[in-house]
């Protein structure tokens, strides 16, 4: 007995392995033989004869090898001309199976028709944008041409109440994002298209959110490449990764440019700050080679950690001339943020409001934009009814309370607030940064700056010494670029000189039950205040608009009436709901009901016939209740959606400030603390390297799909949730580009 070490398989079950092994049995007479046989029956075991003469065993041996080698030899030529068959149709069996599938859509399209017993033709039905009708009709006047038909084929146009499909005509760029939209849901016939925006929308608020010059540049390389070698490209469509970001290269490409522009408006390379539009407007005590910073007014060489805004002070007021009438302009950064912003305390303070309240900017505009694509729908349809009663209060919803944050927004980012000012505690005045005269004939001005004593200012100090103390900004020797200087007509003609105090010496200026335009006006300069507003918090101004309903205090006023305003604003919100509501099931039942009746009375008049329909007339199928609970979904969803959608766009600054907050902590962390600062040139290389992995494996990776993800969400549920339906179905034309679409494979 041996096992046989060669592997072998059953003839019956290929895939499987067959364990074999050998015995040589020795027996002697005829009745050993027959028993034997029965055994290797029984077991299936192959039996074969073993002469018992050795030259016959050998001549055997020899048979069974000269056997073996010519298996071999066949089975060697057989492989070869097998491997050289397939190396001939290899290059073709691509086109082969393209032919076979075109061939599969052909005949599966071809199940679709009729066929007219009567006439012995076939009868399509199918849908044919209207744009293409003379196109099809070529095409068949050609097939006819060269298939050699004797019988025309007829092309006519059918009346039907079946829903159109919805097709739209993209260029390359808008693919991708028809894609996206079409994820949602497939608008319905007619219905407008959200990627027309979304085509821009769509990698702007991605931008905002993965705002850097670096990582923006790195994505739009990489969409421009794509790009530009589409069509070498192309055949990696197909695949499961790489089709992906192949079908999405313009995306790719938009959201790297608008990455790189909001990376120029943050300012950030990789989280370093530039200088491309110029060096920082502020200037520090530690800046001792900029004259120009060095010779500002009011500098104190002693104060290295002093810092003030780049200004024409200068030209503004002269120690020698005094005021030259010139206002004082306080320079701004051209471009973005300011590079003196990088590394100081407060960088997140400040950029974080602006990245919050642009946040809130960008959703109320996107989502009034949503609102706006309502009517659009309702303009087309010809939906009166939706525009007056579901499009209008929603619009006057929206813009009441949002839009209404907006605009404080917008105000509040362009008022100069160095210049603004509360006149004894009842109205808000501008008063623009220019040095008095000697005689106040610019009035309202500026007392000079850094001048500590106002009894000692040229021309009218005098003037000023007879004011009561608290009327002087510049307390416990602390000097200002000066003190705002306001002249109040008097009810008899007369004008009360009023300079700013300091609210933070003097609190009781914003009591206005001591200060106040009444008692300024009948008991003197004692009883008159004037202070500098800070920019109020609009959170707080939102809150309060609601809790203390009327009432704003001077302090916290951005607009002039702005109480009366925010009253006003509320009432038609109030009001707008139940408009929202009410009217469209009930007019909806109006109409339904005076259809109903108009059929009853045609019924009559035909003779006592019922009328069509089965008595419903079209309309039957109309529920009151149905559409009440509908419209209340509708309204709900809406007023809360309002508050949610808007708290949602707060995405946008907590992804950027992630953003950047990686980016800086990997830079510093590597490069910086550990690369730079050891001073080893190889340990150098070694943090470049893993800095580069991180940025392309961390924030190119999988924070650039974050920031898609959320990109996504935006528009699917804050934009198109305010007008898009998405019930529709897809055209899907007949065409050997798009197989898979046309045999149902999608």
């Amino acid at each position: 007995h041996e096992e046989i070490n060669a592997t072998t398989y059953d003839p019956t079950k290929p895939e499987e392995e067959l364990p074999k092994s050998v015995f040589v049995i020795f027996f002697s007479g005829e009745r050993s033989r027959v028993k034997i046989d029965k055994i290797c029956d029984s077991y299936g075991a192959t039996k074969y004869r073993l002469p018992e003469q050795v030259p016959q065993q050998d001549e055997i041996v020899k048979q069974v090898d000269d056997r073996l080698k010519d298996l071999g030899m066949v089975l060697d030529k057989t492989r070869d001309y097998r491997r050289g068959k397939l190396e001939e149709i290899v290059n073709k069996v691509d086109g082969w199976m393209l032919h076979v599938q075109r061939e599969k859509a052909v005949f599966h399209t071809l199940n679709m028709f009729n066929y007219d017993v009567t006439h012995k033709c076939l009868i399509a039905e199918g849908w044919c944008p209207t744009d293409d009708m003379d196109s099809v009709r070529a095409a068949l006047r050609q097939g006819t041409i060269r298939s050699g038909a004797t019988v025309q084929t007829v092309l006519n146009q059918v009346k039907t109440r079946e829903t159109a499909p919805t097709f739209f005509r993209n260029a390359k760029i808008a693919q991708g994002t028809q894609s996206i939209v079409d994820a949602y849901g497939m608008a319905r016939y007619q219905e407008f298209n959200p990627a027309v925006f979304s085509v821009i929308t769509f990698p702007f608020l991605f931008g905002v959110m993965f705002g850097d010059v670096g990582h923006g540049f790195m994505m739009a390389l990489g969409g421009l490449l794509l790009c530009l070698y589409e069509k070498k490209l192309a055949y990696l469509a197909n695949d499961e990764m790489f089709g992906t970001l192949y079908k999405g290269r313009y995306n790719i490409l938009l959201m790297g440019i608008f990455a790189t522009y909001s990376g120029f408006i943050y300012n950030e390379l990789f989280a370093v700050p530039m200088e491309i539009f110029g060096k920082t407007a502020w200037c520090s005590g530690e800046m001792v080679e900029d004259e120009h910073c060095m010779n500002t007014l009011g500098y104190e060489p002693g104060e290295a950690m002093q810092k003030w805004v780049r200004t024409n002070m200068g030209d503004a007021w002269s120690n020698m001339d005094g005021s030259t009438g010139k206002e004082v302009v306080w320079d701004v950064y051209p471009f973005g943020t300011d590079p003196g912003w990088a590394h100081t305390s407060n960088k997140l303070n400040s950029v974080n409001s602006f990245k919050m309240k642009f946040a809130i900017v960008a959703g109320v505009v996107q989502m009034v934009a949503g609102v706006c694509c309502k009517l659009m729908n309702t303009l087309y349809f010809k939906d009166d009814l939706t525009m007056y009663f579901v499009y209008i209060p929603e619009m006057v919803f929206i813009n009441s309370i949002f839009g209404y944050l907006v605009l404080l927004i917008l105000i509040k980012w362009t008022t100069n607030w160095d210049a603004t000012y509360v006149l004894n505690n009842e109205q808000v005045v501008t008063i623009p940064q220019r040095y008095c005269m000697d005689d106040l004939s610019n009035s309202p001005c500026w007392t000079p700056p850094y001048w500590l004593t106002r009894e000692t200012i040229p021309g009218y100090g005098s003037k000023l010494d007879e004011l009561p103390e608290s009327m002087w900004c510049m307390k416990n020797g602390v000097a200002t670029a000066g003190c705002a200087l306001f002249k109040l007509k008097l009810d008899g003609g007369e004008e009360q000189i009023i300079v700013e105090g300091n609210t933070f010496g003097t609190g009781e200026l914003l009591d206005a039950t001591l200060f106040n335009g009444k008692d300024c006006k009948a008991m003197g300069a004692d009883h008159c205040a004037l202070w500098k507003q800070s920019p109020p918090s609009l959170l707080d101004s939102l809150i309060k608009m609601f809790m203390e309903i009327g009432f704003v205090p001077i302090e916290n006023q951005i607009i002039p009436g702005q109480g009366g305003l925010q009253v006003f604003l509320i009432l038609i919100a109030f009001f707008s709901v139940p408009v929202l509501l009410f009217p469209k099931p009930f007019i909806l039942k109006a109409r339904h009901e005076a259809t109903q009746h108009q059929q009853l009375h045609d019924g009559d008049d035909d003779d006592g016939h019922a009328p069509g329909g089965g008595g419903h007339g079209g309309h039957g199928e109309f529920e009151f209740g149905e559409e009440m609970v509908h419209q209340m979904i509708h309204t709900i969803e809406y007023v809360l959606g309002c508050i949610s959608n808007t708290a949602s766009y707060l995405r946008l600054w907590a992804l950027s400030l992630a953003h950047a907050q990686l980016s800086e902590v990997f830079w510093e962390k590597t490069v910086v603390e550990i690369g730079l600062e050891g001073g080893d040139a190889f340990m150098l290389f070694v943090c470049i390297t893993a800095w580069a992995c991180f940025t392309v494996g961390v924030l190119m990776g999988m924070e650039s799909l974050s920031a898609f993800l959320h990109a996504l969400r935006l528009h699917w549920v804050e934009f198109m949730n305010k007008f898009y339906h998405g019930d529709g179905y897809k055209f899907i034309p007949f065409s050997f580009d798009n197989l898979q679409a046309v045999l149902g494979d999608e």
